[in-house]
């Protein structure tokens, strides 16, 4: 082998171990600095730009739910009828009303006489039947008819009548027995 001592080769052995490890050092102390510095610069750059389109885009809904909400309310206001959205019953009562102002009720009815005393109305045709027959036994002369089928009203109603009488004073004298309101009509 070689003239030198082995103290001598041991000691050349440690300085070579010795530049080999820094060396290696210093290679990898600017490797950790590059690896830091790259790492820590696009991770700010990627956070920021994250929560900028994150902001953008929160902002974004906002504004299209707030669009989408006022044209909703002017879509409302404009094609909505908000008068046909009432109840159907206190408009029908309404416009019943106004009908019966407008327009006198005018009877076509067939009848031999100059009057007729209207005692009664019902909603069913079996009560005006059992009416009538109630007045028949006391000796009325009377009957029932639909108020549709015999007018120019629209109300749907049979009423019952005493008469035709030829005049009058036996109309009144009639109406007197019947307990109620009565409503005398000329024929």
């Amino acid at each position: 082998m070689s003239d030198k001592t082995n103290d001598e080769k041991l000691r050349i052995l440690q300085e070579r171990l010795a530049q080999i490890k820094g060396k290696q050092d210093t290679a990898s102390a600017k490797r950790k600095a590059q690896e830091e510095v790259i790492e820590v610069e696009p991770v700010k750059n990627k956070i920021s730009q994250k929560e900028k389109s994150s902001i953008l885009f929160k902002w974004l809904i906002y504004i299209v739910i707030i669009i989408w909400i006022v044209y909703g309310a002017f879509y409302s206001y404009n094609n909505i009828d908000f008068n046909a959205l009432k109840s159907d019953k206190t408009d029908t009562t309404k416009i019943d009303e106004i009908n019966e102002v407008k327009k006198p009720l005018k009877y076509n009815l067939d009848l031999t006489g100059n009057n007729i005393a209207i005692v009664n109305s019902f909603e069913d045709e079996s009560s005006a039947k059992a009416m009538v027959n109630n007045l028949s036994v006391k000796g009325f002369k009377c009957d029932y008819f639909f108020l549709p089928n015999k007018s120019n009203s629209t109300e749907e109603v049979y009423k019952i009548f005493i008469g035709p009488y030829e005049s009058l004073e036996e109309v009144n004298q009639w109406k007197e027995n019947v307990n109620g309101e009565v409503e005398i009509l000329n024929l």
